[in-house]
C-alpha cells in the first residue's frame, strides 16, 4: 500500500474513491440504467436501477450489483419482446398459409 504525505499509514488520500470504487461513476451508471429501464425496459430494470442509485452513497458494492441486474433484466425483457414478435409473425405466416391451402367445394 502506498504511503501518502500527512496521512496515517495505510489510508487513502482524502476525496479518493471509497473502497476502491468511484461512487460518482456507480451513481451515473445506476441513473442511466434506471432511466433506460423505465423508458425502454419496463418496471423491473427501472426499479433495480433506482435501487442501485439510492444505495450508491452508502453501499457501493450493493449498488453495483443492483445496476448489473438492472442491465441483465433489461436484456432479458428485450429478448422476450423480440421472441414474442417473432412468434407472432411466424404464427400468422403459418395460419395464413394453412388457410390459403384449404379448398372448399360447393
Amino acid at each position: 500500500m502506498t504511503q501518502y504525505p500527512n496521512q496515517p499509514y495505510g489510508s487513502a488520500p482524502a476525496g479518493g474513491p471509497v473502497g476502491g470504487l468511484d461512487v460518482e461513476k456507480v451513481k451515473q451508471n445506476a441513473l442511466i440504467a434506471m432511466i433506460v429501464g423505465f423508458l425502454c425496459g419496463g418496471m423491473i430494470p427501472g426499479i433495480l436501477g433506482l435501487l442501485g442509485y439510492l444505495k450508491a452513497d452508502t453501499e457501493t458494492e450493493t449498488a453495483k450489483k443492483f445496476t448489473k441486474w438492472a442491465w441483465i433484466a433489461f436484456g432479458i425483457m428485450w429478448a422476450l419482446m423480440i421472441l414474442t414478435w417473432v412468434a407472432v409473425i411466424l404464427l400468422n405466416i403459418f395460419v395464413f398459409a394453412a388457410v390459403g391451402t384449404t379448398t372448399t367445394t360447393h
